[in-house]
């Protein structure tokens, strides 16, 4: 955890980083701002221990300030919630100028639905792999290709249960990887066709949402069900 003094260093090394990388909208506001509007909001300081939540909670301050009334008690929830949507907003932003520059109309409405939908899915699948690394698939194919240029003395039969393991992973990904799609560029490249999120709690923030939305959305198929039906049906779910 952060000490009192590593957090106003941070506090300082932010307001310069937010003005270099824009890591919001309010690129004016001073140190002792920072300080003043926390002090504004007294049960966020525990949160501000954790290195990431300090960084998060400094990215979205203006944005909870305008949000929430001075003294309001803001739940680490609600800061996930602002500090993600103001991460999708900006790789929105950032699509809709790309597609703009080669003079594709573009709705930023739409592109926000879809992100959002995108990041549920993938975290979900991370969280079901147990890998908060999503690979792209072309890598896998060149790994296959290595594999089969490997064996290629080996039988027939070595040859397709050795192409078949290799392919497990590569189609699990194919889904979130499809041709041209933007969508992917919402998560953080960290190495060659390999990609996650900016941090495990948004993986973790958006996976939770995709389950949480799932059995909200659940509805048994029969009307007149009891109890050991509705358990079997939703454990199918």
């Amino acid at each position: 955890p952060f000490s009192k003094e590593q957090m106003n260093g941070y506090i300082d090394k932010f307001v310069k980083m937010n003005k270099k990388n824009k890591m919001n909208d309010n690129l004016d506001w001073t140190v002792q701002q920072y300080e003043t509007t926390l002090k504004n909001f007294p049960n966020l300081n525990k949160m501000m221990e954790e290195p990431f939540l300090l960084r998060m909670i400094l990215t979205v301050l203006p944005s909870l300030m305008k949000q929430h009334p001075i003294g309001t008690e803001i739940s680490k929830v609600q800061v996930y919630e602002v500090f993600n949507e103001q991460w999708i907003d900006i790789h929105v932003k950032n699509a809709v100028n790309k597609l703009s520059e080669l003079r594709i109309q573009s709705n930023p409405k739409k592109i926000k639905a879809a992100f959002y939908l995108y990041c549920q899915d993938v975290a979900f699948e991370m969280f079901i792999q147990g890998n908060q690394v999503a690979t792209e698939n072309d890598y896998r194919e060149y790994e296959t290709d290595k594999i089969w240029k490997t064996e290629t003395k080996s039988e027939d039969e070595k040859l397709e249960i050795k192409e078949s393991e290799s392919n497990i992973t590569q189609d699990i990904w194919d889904q979130y990887f499809n041709g041209d799609s933007i969508a992917k560029y919402v998560l953080r490249k960290i190495g060659d066709y390999k990609y996650q999120f900016v941090h495990k709690s948004c993986q973790e923030y958006y996976a939770a949402q995709k389950i949480i939305f799932d059995i909200l959305s659940w509805t048994p198929n029969i009307v007149d069900i009891n109890n050991q039906q509705f358990q079997q049906q939703f454990e199918m779910h």
